[in-house]
């Protein structure tokens, strides 16, 4: 959530700096200050899980208890924090967006200058970054290689995003490198989570995580599905891609070798399913 405040904050100074239309400024401090405040209502939250008292809130805020309450209880959050949209549609997006958005914020290369060496508006990427449109996947794999990415990385994320329809059943030559991808994609569209943090969502063993995501092995479909959804990713974009390196190695070997799919880590902390 930080991480998102910075980018705004980023983009309403590119803004002014461009002299863009106060409409197009105002809408981004609107956004940075709707921002600031989900930031500061989370954080709240989580003092309090943690134990903090609304005095402990208080004196942090410099208010009183009852006016900290009255800020940050159950009913503010929910007004702070109302349902988003939650079409399949949408959350891909939204994905691609954080790809894209964390990309560029490890990349160290300013938004308007990634306008200017990707040759896009200004305008536009910024809709990009902030998941408002789709760019066309030449767009995606221009601003892949200015922010010093994978474009591979990013192409399951931007099928999905642009509602690409795959065929019922992919090749398997190359799909395990595909697999691979995908979910590098979705390990950036999650903010790149240290593969501890990922551990402890996925309930897989960090040496098995940095196994996957480098492509060296791929996981039975109880720990792949497993890393999926704690990345956030959708269940219905990855299993095909898991399938076709099924049916690659079934293709090798001639029997139905799942059971032998992943490292030893792997199939040990999904034997008892996802």
């Amino acid at each position: 959530m930080a991480r998102d405040l910075a980018a705004l904050a980023g983009r309403l100074v590119v803004a002014e700096r461009m002299q863009l239309p106060l409409r197009a400024r105002l809408s981004l401090l609107d956004g940075a200050l709707r921002q600031a405040e989900r930031y500061t209502a989370s954080a709240v939250h989580e003092a309090r899980q943690a134990g903090a008292s609304w005095d402990d809130v208080a004196q942090a805020a410099r208010t009183t208890a009852a006016q900290a309450g009255a800020w940050w209880d159950t009913p503010a959050l929910r007004a702070l924090f109302p349902p988003l949209e939650t079409t399949d549609r949408y959350r891909a997006v939204q994905r691609l967006a954080d790809a894209l958005a964390y990309l560029q914020a490890r990349s160290g290369v300013s938004v308007d200058e990634a306008a200017e060496r990707s040759g896009l508006r200004l305008p536009y990427l910024l809709q990009a970054l902030a998941g408002k449109c789709v760019p066309t996947w030449p767009e995606v794999y221009t601003l892949a290689c200015v922010f010093t990415g994978s474009a591979e990385d990013l192409r399951v994320l931007w099928e999905s995003a642009d509602g690409a329809v795959r065929p019922a059943r992919l090749p398997a030559r190359g799909a395990a490198g595909y697999l691979a991808a995908a979910l590098r994609g979705l390990h950036l569209a999650a903010g790149f989570p240290t593969l501890r943090q990922l551990s402890s969502r996925a309930l897989l063993p960090p040496e098995c995580l940095s196994g996957i995501l480098a492509g060296r092995h791929t996981p039975p479909w109880a720990a792949t599905a497993r890393l999926v959804r704690a990345l956030g990713g959708s269940i219905e974009d990855i299993e095909p891609l898991w399938q076709a390196v099924l049916q690659a190695a079934v293709d090798l070997h001639g029997t139905d070798p799942s059971w032998q799919l992943g490292c030893v880590c792997c199939r040990v902390a999904t034997q008892d399913g996802p």
